[in-house]
């Protein structure tokens, strides 16, 4: 069995001793007196099995033996404290940082985040709005919700399958023409849908398979180019609302809208998400309590939106 380790307490009064040069200022240093610090060192000497102070006049030496080792035990007691520091730091922290896209924060998450804030106002969240995957190695970033793929050496959990569909205003579903009715509204899209034409022409070739075939000649491309483009999801939404025109959205982003009945599915065509939104963040973040409860959370809001 491993032999018991020494008390810090004794391994804190030897580097104390090493840095000031005597036993008197030692003491002052650790907060004990001259007598406690001499009953620590006689300890730790004892539990080494060797002297490692010459104590003179002038104060206290280091022996050979107690050289070699002050360095040692002086990193490991720093290393110590500043985990243990910031271990109770990250329990009493109430400040959570998350990144996320724009679309995500503006859609789905916003029109919940005022859940969150109702239920826990302890918590100071901090929103970073970017569609750069980020590093959580040279950010201050706890949590990221992004579109790709998982990220070596990063947790990921996706947060839903989705499906990519056409929408408009529900009082133009009754004007639409039986065929061909793709190419009777402007094609919408906006500065942040950064794959516009190939997530249209994707979706379009599930429209020119079988009966569809009369639009094979429709040129999907000319028709994404001309059409309005926005500055955000938001307007894009807006303006499909008010009949500007078709929009190709993902299921998370209008959810809210379907449900409401603010847009509707205008064709019968869908196709999985090529990339889906995913929860990231490192192995041991959810080590951190208030980082759990907020995972914990948006787990939860799923699963409401699922059913």
């Amino acid at each position: 069995m491993p032999r018991p380790l020494p008390p810090i307490a004794a391994l804190k009064a030897f580097c104390a001793i090493a840095d000031t040069g005597g036993f008197g200022r030692a003491a002052e240093r650790v907060g004990l007196t001259q007598t406690a610090v001499s009953h620590q060192i006689a300890q730790l000497e004892e539990w080494i099995g060797g002297a490692l102070l010459v104590r003179g006049r002038r104060g206290a030496t280091l022996t050979p033996l107690g050289a070699s080792l002050h360095p040692a035990v002086s990193q490991a007691i720093d290393q110590l404290e500043r985990a243990l520091h910031q271990a109770r730091s990250n329990i009493s922290s109430q400040t959570l940082t998350l990144s996320v896209t724009p679309e995500f924060s503006s859609g789905w998450l916003g029109q919940r985040l005022k859940d969150f804030c109702q239920r826990y106002p302890e918590v100071v969240l901090n929103l970073t709005v970017t569609y750069r995957r980020p590093d959580f190695g040279q950010q201050d970033i706890d949590l990221a919700i992004s579109l790709g793929p998982e990220t070596p050496g990063l947790v990921g959990e996706p947060l839903f399958a989705e499906e990519e569909f056409v929408v408009c205003a529900p009082e133009y579903l009754g004007r639409l023409p039986p065929r061909g009715a793709i190419a009777s509204a402007p094609l919408l899209r906006f500065a942040g849908m950064r794959h516009a034409l190939l997530d249209w022409q994707r979706w379009y070739e599930q429209v020119t398979t079988g009966e569809n075939e009369e639009l094979a000649s429709f040129d999907i491309a000319k028709a994404v180019a001309d059409g309005p483009d926005f500055d955000s999801l938001e307007e894009m939404l807006q303006a499909c609302r008010q009949g500007a025109g078709f929009a190709l959205v993902r299921t998370s982003l209008v959810a809210d809208d379907l449900q409401k009945g603010s847009l509707a599915r205008c064709f019968t065509e869908i196709q999985p998400a090529s990339l889906n939104y995913t929860l990231i963040y490192p192995a041991n973040a959810l080590k951190r309590p208030v980082i759990a409860l907020f995972r914990n959370w948006l787990i939860a809001q799923r699963t409401i939106t699922a059913s």
